[in-house]
């Protein structure tokens, strides 16, 4: 009995110490930093996280150059005086609501025979909305256009052009990511800060 006691003492004094060896949490510490989709302070994150922030970037990436493309054709079409027909641009950055729109709202430049003279539109912010979602979009950019430059003739009327805000959405489609409907902002807006 005399051995069985020192042997106890030895195996529950093991046991004891290593209770606290067991294996570290699978997922362990944060070792990414994320920065929030509206830019502010990065965080540690883990590497899924990142992943999915990283996957949230190329899809905003997209969404980027879709709407850029799309608003270098509208300033064309503007300038030409609208169109009847959606031009091939349009149709590759455009979908559903969005591109009909687009269309009426060209239509109606070419009904009423409006066109831009002088000026040019400025982009002074294009900014992810990731908060805001229509129907089946993925993506929402939101921007603030100046057209404080511009001056448009309908007819032998001459008038200013104004500051714009829009929300575009955009939705996957079998052309890939494009415009599926946009919301403007009603009212004056005096700037876009």
């Amino acid at each position: 009995m005399a051995l069985a006691k020192p042997a106890l003492v030895c195996l529950a004094l093991a046991a004891t110490l290593l209770t606290g060896c067991s294996q570290p949490d699978p997922i362990g510490q944060p070792t990414y930093l994320c920065t929030p989709s509206e830019g502010s302070t990065p965080y540690s994150c883990y590497q899924v996280q990142y992943e999915e922030k990283l996957k949230e970037d190329r899809l905003y990436a997209e969404a980027e150059t879709v709407y850029r493309k799309f608003l270098a054709e509208d300033e064309r079409i503007y300038r030409a005086g609208g169109v009847t027909e959606p031009t091939p641009v349009m149709l590759e950055s455009l979908t559903g609501e969005g591109l009909k729109q687009a269309t009426d709202t060209y239509r109606g430049l070419k009904a009423d025979g409006t066109v831009i003279t002088q000026g040019a539109f400025k982009l002074v912010y294009l900014r992810r909305a990731t908060k805001e979602v229509k129907n089946d979009s993925v993506a929402t950019l939101e921007s603030c256009i100046d057209g404080t430059s511009i001056v448009f003739r309908e007819g032998k009327t001459t008038y200013a052009g104004n500051i714009s805000l829009e929300r575009a959405y955009f939705s996957n489609t079998d052309g890939g990511l494009k415009i599926s409907s946009f919301m403007s902002f009603e009212g004056t807006v005096s700037s876009c800060e």
